[in-house]
C-alpha cells in the first residue's frame, strides 16, 4: 500500500462511521471470501460515487454487493474448470489413444499434468501426435460440464444486468436531482395496498 493509503481496518472503521451498516446490515461475505477486498472494492465505489445521502449509499451498497455476487460467480466458473480438468483430460485421451493399454497411459498422463511443467510437456507433446493442444481439455471440460457452465453464465449474465441497471438507475437518480426534480414514478408501476375498509 502506498504511504498515506488507508489500511483495510481503516477503511473500514471509516466506512462504519458514514454506511448504516445497521440499515444495510453485514456484507454478503462468504467465509471462503476475503472481507477485505470487499471492504476495499466498497471503499473504491464509494470513493468513485461519492454518495451524498441515503439513498446514494443504498445505490453503491447495491453496486459492492452486486460487483462482489460477479466476481463470485467468476471465480466459481474458474474454479469448475480447475476441478474438471483431470477428468477432461482423461477424456479427451481415452478418445484419442489407441485401446491397447490405453487405460494405464490415461491414468499417468492425466496425473502428469499436475507433476509440474516437464510432465506438462510430456502430456501436451502427447496431445499433439493427434493434433491437439491443451485447449481441447478446455472444450471437453466444457461438453462435460456444460449443465453446470450453462448455470453459471446465465448467473453471471443476470448479476451483470443487475449491475448495469443499478448503474444506470443511480446516474439517472443523479441527473433528476442535479435538476431538482424527484424521480416521476407512473400509477401503474406501483403497487397500492387495497383498502382495507
Amino acid at each position: 500500500m502506498s504511504e498515506g493509503s488507508p489500511t483495510s481496518v481503516e477503511a473500514r472503521q471509516n466506512l462504519s462511521r458514514v454506511v448504516p451498516t445497521d440499515v444495510f446490515g453485514h456484507p454478503p461475505v462468504l467465509s471462503t471470501e476475503n472481507r477485505q477486498a470487499y471492504d476495499a472494492l466498497m471503499t473504491q465505489l464509494t470513493l468513485e460515487w461519492k454518495p451524498r445521502n441515503i439513498t446514494e449509499w443504498m445505490f453503491v451498497r447495491h453496486m459492492t454487493d452486486t460487483s462482489w455476487e460477479i466476481f463470485r460467480h467468476r471465480r466459481a466458473i474458474a474454479n469448475l474448470f480447475a476441478i474438471s480438468f483431470k477428468t477432461a483430460l482423461a477424456s479427451v485421451l481415452t478418445d484419442v489413444l489407441p485401446e491397447l493399454d490405453r487405460y494405464h497411459t490415461v491414468k499417468e498422463l492425466a496425473q502428469a499434468w499436475f507433476e509440474g511443467p516437464q510432465k506438462q510437456e510430456k502430456v501436451k507433446s502427447e496431445l499433439a501426435k493427434y493434433g491437439l493442444s491443451p485447449e481441447a481439455i478446455v472444450a471437453q471440460t466444457y461438453v462435460l460440464r456444460r449443465d453446470e457452465l450453462d448455470m453459471l453464465h446465465r448467473l453471471l449474465a443476470v448479476a451483470e444486468a443487475r449491475r448495469d441497471a443499478i448503474i444506470r438507475n443511480f446516474n439517472e437518480y443523479r441527473a433528476m436531482s442535479s435538476l431538482g426534480q424527484k424521480p416521476v414514478v407512473e400509477a401503474e408501476q406501483v403497487e397500492l395496498v387495497p383498502n382495507s375498509a
